[in-house]
Formats: C-alpha cells, sequence, structure tokens
C-alpha cells in the first residue's frame, strides 16, 4: 500500500499534519506486519498446521541425515566385528595347534629321557652307552656333546612351542575381548538406528496426517468462502437500482451498491502486494479500482482510508462502507449482512468474510460517495 501525499494542513484524526507524517513514514512496515498477523488470524487452523507440516518435514530431513550417518557406523561396526570374528577363529586354529605341538614335543622329550635313563638297548642315547660304545676318547666326548644338543634341542623345542601356545592364548584372549565390545557395539549402534527409523516413520505418519487435515481444512475453507461468495451475491441481488424509502440516504446506497459490484467482479483474483487492478490487487487496491469505476478517486493506502471519508457507527454501515481491521493496516468494503469483500494477503484471492471475529474485530469505518 502506497503512501499519498498530505495536500491540507488542517489536522487529522487529532494530530497535525508534521506529526501525522512522521507516524505515516513508519506505518508501511508496520502495516505489512500487521497484514502477516492479520492472515494468521484469519485461517489460524490451516496456516498452524502448515507450519506444523514443514517443521516435522525438516525434522524428517534432518533424521535422513541422522540415519544415514549412524547407518554408516553400523557396517562399519559390523565390518570390523567380522574381521575380528574371522580373525579370532584363524588365531583358535592356532593355538589348538600349538597346543598338540607342545603336547607332541612334551612327549618327545619325556620318550628321550626315559630312552636314556632306562638304558634300552645299544642304540640308546645314555651316558653308558656312549661310554661303552665310544672307540676313542674323542669318540666319547663327541659322543657326549651330540647327545647334550639333542637333549638341549628337544628342550628348546618344547620352550619355544609353549611360548607359541601361550603368546596365541593371549592373542585369543585378547581378540575375545575385542569381539565382546564390537557385539556391544554393534548391538547399541543396531537400536540406535532402530529407534530412529521407528522415530522417522512416525513422523512421516504425523506429517501424512497433518497434511490430510490440511487438504481437509482447505476443503472446508474452500466450502465456506464459496458459501460467503453465494450469501454475498444474495445480498447484493437485494440492492436498489433507485432510491427508495428503505435507503435514507440513497446517493451514498447506490454509489455503495456499485462499488460492491465492480469489488464482486474481482472474486477469485489474486492477491499481489501493491496492485491495483484490474486482475490483481492488495486489500486497498481492491477499494480504489472499486471506486474508479463509479468515478470516485480514493488513495492506494488503508492508513490514508481510514482518515478521510465519513466515519460510520458499525449499526449504520451500508453497502460500499469501507471496514477496516488491524487498527487500519487492512481494509475492505462492505456488502451486508454482515459480510465484506476483501484482498486478504499474499497466497489468497479476492474473496467474501465475516466481520465478525475477522482480525480481532472491526477497527473502523468510513463512508465515501454522500
Amino acid at each position: 500500500m502506497f503512501l499519498a501525499p498530505l495536500s491540507y494542513e488542517q489536522p487529522v484524526n487529532g494530530l497535525p499534519k508534521r506529526q501525522l507524517v512522521t507516524l505515516l513514514i513508519a506505518l508501511p512496515a508496520l502495516a505489512g506486519v500487521l497484514a502477516l498477523a492479520g492472515s494468521a488470524v484469519a485461517t489460524p487452523s490451516i496456516s498452524s498446521k502448515r507450519a506444523e507440516a514443514q517443521r516435522a518435514w525438516e525434522q524428517i530431513k534432518q533424521m535422513d541425515a541422522q540415519i544415514e550417518a549412524v547407518g554408516n557406523k553400523w557396517q562399519g561396526a559390523k565390518y570390523h566385528l567380522s574381521q575380528t570374528t574371522a580373525n579370532l577363529g584363524r588365531t583358535k586354529v592356532s593355538l589348538g595347534l600349538a597346543r598338540r605341538s607342545l603336547v607332541a614335543s612334551r612327549h618327545a622329550l619325556a620318550q628321550r629321557a626315559i630312552s636314556v635313563y632306562m638304558e634300552q638297548g645299544e642304540a640308546s642315547d645314555s651316558t653308558v652307552a656312549i661310554l661303552l660304545q665310544a672307540t676313542s676318547l674323542q669318540n666319547m666326548i663327541d659322543r657326549v656333546e651330540a647327545a647334550q644338543r639333542i637333549s638341549d634341542h628337544d628342550a628348546r623345542v618344547v620352550k619355544q612351542v609353549k611360548t607359541l601356545r601361550d603368546k596365541t592364548a593371549t592373542q585369543a584372549a585378547a581378540l575375545e575381548k575385542m569381539q565382546a565390545k564390537q557385539r556391544v557395539l554393534v548391538s547399541q549402534i543396531s537400536s540406535q538406528w532402530s529407534a530412529l527409523k521407528s522415530k522417522q516413520a512416525a513422523r512421516i505418519a504425523y506429517a501424512k496426517s497433518v497434511k490430510r487435515e490440511i487438504a481437509s481444512l482447505v476443503a472446508e475453507k474452500a466450502r465456506q468462502t464459496a458459501l460467503a461468495a453465494q450469501q454475498a451475491r444474495q445480498t447484493v441481488a437485494t440492492y436498489p437500482t433507485t432510491p427508495t424509502p428503505n435507503y435514507p440516504t440513497a446517493p451514498s446506497s447506490l454509489v455503495g451498491a456499485a462499488v460492491v459490484r465492480a469489488a464482486m467482479s474481482k472474486l477469485g483474483d489474486n492477491y499481489v502486494w501493491g496492485a491495483a487492478g484490474p486482475n490483481e490487487f492488495d486489500c486497498s487496491g481492491l477499494v480504489v479500482w472499486s471506486f474508479a469505476q463509479v468515478g470516485i478517486s480514493l488513495p492506494h493506502y488503508s492508513y490514508d482510508l481510514m482518515s478521510g471519508g465519513v466515519p460510520v457507527s458499525y449499526g449504520d454501515l451500508q453497502p460500499g462502507d469501507l471496514v477496516f481491521f488491524y487498527g487500519g493496516g487492512h481494509v475492505g468494503i462492505y456488502i451486508g449482512g454482515g459480510q465484506f469483500i476483501h484482498a486478504p494477503h499474499t497466497g489468497t484471492v479476492v474473496q467474501v468474510s465475516t466481520l465478525s471475529g475477522y482480525g480481532g474485530g472491526l477497527t473502523a469505518a468510513r463512508r465515501y460517495g454522500t
């Protein structure tokens, strides 16, 4: 809505021109805020439900990212668990071999010790057999050293096998602990992933239910709007075309009737801020265009419109009177029967509404054309 320059010096609504100009400079932004507030008041259920649905879908998008991140962690944890399990399996096989090798090496060592001390046959490696079978002193020394080396070798083999067994057993124990921790981690991440999926599914179901509610509310709003327009047309059909005793202020009634008919011809046209026809309108633009059709030029600014004309009380409203809401931030044209026609806000069209409760109630009313 556009600010029209003041062309008179006298006070307007009790305010000197200088103060009024200062006030009007600050009002366009406030008018926009009030218009937005008006839209929320006009359709609280639909707008609030749309906001709920928007919040729900934003949360669903956030959950998508969380689920992907947790899913990646889950896959990684399962991969590491499978690697540890495979490694543990191989280590347990090695541990079994080491244990069997240790048993065998100990058995071999024991058998050798028994054969030495029991002096089993001429082929034994006992000290007595070595002495008896030696052909010379050097041969005896060589045979003793050989027997000692064999004995030492057997002992080393047992020791090495035992060390391998112990090392393998330690590795197996460490792997088992790691496997247990990784299983817990996999279980925890799996539970987290499942909880997120469940929460997301519930949120999607909620968003869909809100969407259905919105569709129902929009359909009901459309039905009510169509019904209001039908009632308005019926009201307009009762307007007089010539002065009658039922309309004591016949001139304004005839002007008002023509203004309403002009506005009604634009039912369904889109709201566009700053537009004044012929096919797009904001609230004051619809007023300006409709009055222009009867030869009356009005300022394209709701606060200027509210400061001009003749004040009208609620009980004296007639077709064509301007009705103001949100302290003057929104304006419509009274039809009669408690209805008015207006261009509400962005995203809507020229439509008929009832005065009762709209925008928190009527702020003021003015009559032009008398």
